[in-house]
């Protein structure tokens, strides 16, 4: 891993970070009875964005080649569910298979954050175990139980771009 990875996943991580708050943000003034058309595009965009800057995160991030696949396995499917709610998919559909991406989500950031340690470790193990757990038992939980690990995911991606911060120099 160069220098130039490292910086790039650091950009990407804070990127992230930043673009997950705007779309808690704009999920949070959106209407879920009637979403008007332009708030849906702005949550398809923000959802696709903030995704696909942290593909070189997911590159740098240590960690086995499979726990990889678990990173790039979730921001395929979100990607591809971001894009199809542009297109008019039906929602309760989007939602029950965004949740099957948040298990390979979930093993992403507890396999990195175990292999990374520190305080990437400290939120990332639960952080993952928690949205996997979220993901397979949403059917008998409540749905704001889901608002904790979405909250997380900025801080967690501040905090690995910290990491990449300090091991760039």
């Amino acid at each position: 891993m160069t220098d130039a990875d490292t910086r790039l996943a650091m950009r990407g991580a804070f990127t992230g970070a930043a673009l997950f708050v705007a779309l808690i943000v704009a999920f949070s003034t959106m209407d879920p009875n009637h979403p008007s058309s332009i708030v849906t595009l702005l949550i398809g965009v923000l959802g696709v964005s903030s995704h696909l800057v942290l593909l070189p995160v997911v590159a740098a991030l240590p960690a086995p080649g499979w726990v990889r696949a678990g990173g790039y396995a979730w921001i395929a499917i979100d990607t591809m569910l971001n894009v199809a709610s542009i297109n008019g998919a039906d929602a309760v559909m989007v939602a029950a298979l965004r949740l099957g991406g948040h298990v390979p989500a979930g093993l992403w950031m507890a396999g990195a954050a175990l292999e990374t340690g520190g305080a990437v470790a400290a939120l990332g193990i639960p952080l993952g175990v928690g949205l996997a757990i979220h993901a397979i038992a949403s059917p008998w939980i409540p749905a704001w139980v889901l608002f904790i690990p979405f909250v997380s995911l900025p801080v967690w991606f501040t905090i690995v771009g910290r990491y990449f911060a300090r091991t760039a120099r």
